[in-house]
């Protein structure tokens, strides 16, 4: 990556940017436990033919860690997007959010669709799941009390060691390590407002599948197969936006970027490619009748839709 420089948010936060490489531009949200290291592979691969943007959150240095809880809120992290996005004079580009940024990425595509040109949301529901969020929500509380308490190392540690990062470690050990260290460089402040102001205050997706229904920009999904917290949302997403597609990615877990970064980055290409060319297709409202063999209609004579 380059060395970035600084772009300014109109409640002054300073974000750290870094804009590498040439071609249609890609901005790159990252998760709640990384920062804009984490899409280094990512940017490697693709600046030949790219133009790879990524930033630091507000809260993860070196951009600025403010102080005040309502400098923090999922509608903020939806305008510094569009505000980095300004700052570098790009009208529209391609949308690849992990997790926490998969959720800003969507939120993105749903208020300004003409500033994005798909959306990759990767690992993105977390929290959502009406069976798991109350007890979701109670885990924002205590990681906060855990960092405060107990500092990003141990945090980062338990992170590293949970159900959907042990993967990381059997795939990619260096990407592993490398993730511990920098987890431990993270502001305890900025995390822990993070996780209450943001992690804990957004909406379900599973509350706006009425948006979704009218989602506006082609979407690609990509779930590893253990990322549990997450699947149900993806599987949502495709039933319910209609130029989605969902790909499930084998003995993975919630951070695929890292697992396997050039399987990743071939999928991003491939992705951005079929966009690009028009081929990514809207779905075949056919393909949502309940019918295995598409008889039902024949005996009551109107189609049986999922919802």
């Amino acid at each position: 990556m380059n060395a970035g420089r600084s772009v300014d948010t109109d409640d002054g936060v300073r974000l750290h940017v870094t804009d590498t490489g040439n071609g249609v531009p890609v901005l790159f949200l990252h998760e709640y436990a990384g920062d804009h290291r984490s899409w280094s592979r990512q940017v490697a691969d693709l600046q030949d033919d790219h133009r790879c943007i990524t930033y630091a959150a507000r809260g993860y240095p070196p951009s600025d860690v403010p102080g005040s809880p309502s400098a923090y809120s999922w509608q903020r992290a939806v305008d510094d997007a569009l505000t980095v996005l300004d700052a570098l004079g790009v009208e529209a580009a391609h949308v690849v959010g992990l997790s926490m940024g998969g959720y800003t990425a969507v939120q993105l595509a749903l208020r300004h669709p003409g500033r994005v040109r798909s959306v990759m949301a990767v690992s993105v529901g977390s929290g959502s799941d009406p069976a798991t969020r109350p007890a979701y929500l109670a885990e924002t509380r205590i990681v906060a009390e855990q960092l405060r308490s107990r500092g990003a190392g141990f945090v980062g540690r338990k992170f590293a060691e949970g159900p959907s990062r042990v993967q990381l470690k059997h795939h990619n050990e260096p990407a592993w390590h490398e993730f511990v260290e920098q987890f431990a460089e993270h502001s305890v402040e900025g995390l822990a407002l993070t996780v209450l102001e943001i992690q804990g205050r957004r909406p379900s997706l599973h509350d706006l599948a009425g948006e979704f229904r009218r989602f506006p920009v082609p979407l690609l999904v990509v779930n590893g197969d253990e990322d549990e917290a997450c699947l149900s949302t993806g599987l949502m997403l495709k039933r319910t936006a209609p130029a989605c597609g969902m790909l499930v990615l084998p003995n993975s877990g919630h951070v695929p970027n890292l697992e396997n970064p050039q399987q990743f980055n071939d999928i991003a290409r491939g992705f951005f490619r079929s966009v690009d060319s028009g081929r990514w297709p809207q779905r075949d409202p056919r393909s949502r009748l309940t019918s295995q063999f598409g008889l039902d209609q024949l005996e009551s004579g109107e189609p049986v839709r999922v919802e």
